[in-house]
């Protein structure tokens, strides 16, 4: 009842858990302070574990402000919920002594009125703000104007008219910071990536490109199967994807398929799946024949393109003329050119 759950409220000499087991039983009791409700839901009720709501039980019972006894069903003897009852005079008796808390100020403690949402219907001029008494908007005169095109209202935005002239943002040729060439028919252009080579196959070199890429993505799928093989265990999708994408990448730079199979067994057995980066930092040597499949492999290194960088040697990417092997490919050595140069004969 309410009026018991009050008296552990104003009760003095309660500790925490005494009070929180106590207030569970008063959730249910009756006039004469009877409860019958079970252990676990007692526990529940009071935020507390079975175990610290039995110790808090006991505490009670020695203090005489609850007792309990267990039941059983009259059928078959079976347990049931305790019947408790709490010591409503003796808790009535503890009540503390009435404290001055000071005033109370409750016409200081104000709250934010939450924003609109600005989709919904704005609010009508006639509803008068929550605990505001509503005042007339007041007016002020606005000055006549000399010029005779009337001005928008100063709430709303700017009334855009369309223009004869282009915009201040179209590069046209009227505009000096706009580039001279520009057609005044679109606002902007879009530069496209710079290629990273000039030559651009032909009709009769896209068969070979498409060969060269089927064989290259079978060869990807035996070097995945010898990762697989040396790992002893399927290789998870997202790896067996990165390795085949970075397989391809690598047999399509002129790496043989045999060297790339040893260094994806080698990564295998050190829990490495980072294919690009183990043929980079490899100084295994790399044979101009491949001894499995007996293809032409990597072109030799015509030591005079990728200055500062010995992995040119090994990574045909840093095969490019410039500084620090930044510039256009090696026309002498790296894979692309060379095949370019050799379908163009």
């Amino acid at each position: 009842m309410i009026q018991h759950m009050n008296l552990v409220f104003q009760a003095d000499g309660l500790s925490v858990g005494e009070g929180a087991f106590l207030m569970a039983c008063c959730n249910h009791t009756d006039a004469k302070g009877y409860v019958i409700a079970s252990m676990q839901q007692l526990a529940d009720e009071a935020h507390l574990k079975e175990s610290a709501a039995k110790s808090n039980k006991q505490k009670l019972i020695q203090r005489g402000l609850l007792a309990s006894s267990e039941r059983y069903s009259p059928k078959n003897g079976a347990r049931i919920a305790d019947l408790y009852r709490v010591n409503l005079e003796l808790l009535a008796s503890m009540k503390r002594a009435r404290t001055d808390y000071g005033p109370t100020l409750v016409e200081e403690l104000t709250f934010k009125v939450p924003q609109e949402n600005p989709r919904s219907d704005p609010p009508s001029d006639s509803d008068p703000p929550q605990g505001r008494i509503p005042t007339p908007p007041r007016r002020i005169p606005t000055p006549p104007r000399s010029d005779p095109d009337p001005a928008p209202p100063s709430d709303s935005g700017p009334l855009l008219l369309p223009s004869k002239s282009p915009s201040s943002l179209s590069p046209v040729a009227r505009d000096p910071e706009g580039p001279m060439d520009a057609s005044p028919d679109r606002e902007r252009e879009i530069e496209a990536p710079p290629e990273d080579d000039n030559h651009n196959p032909s009709e009769a070199e896209l068969p070979q490109q498409r060969e060269r890429s089927g064989k290259n993505a079978a060869a990807g799928d035996r070097i995945v199967a010898s990762y697989a093989a040396a790992l002893g265990r399927p290789v998870l999708n997202g790896t067996k994807s990165k390795l085949e994408r970075q397989a391809v990448e690598l047999l399509g730079q002129g790496l043989p398929e045999a060297w790339l199979c040893d260094r994806a067994r080698e990564m295998a057995a050190r829990g490495w799946s980072d294919l690009v980066l183990h043929a980079e930092m490899s100084t295994a040597p790399i044979t101009s024949t491949s001894p499995k499949r007996g293809r032409s492999g990597l072109p030799d290194w015509c030591k005079e393109c990728g200055p500062g960088s010995p992995a040119a040697r090994l990574n045909p990417r840093f095969r490019t003329l410039g500084e620090m092997g930044s510039g256009e490919k090696c026309p002498n050595c790296h894979p692309d050119r060379v095949a370019a140069a050799e379908a163009s004969r």
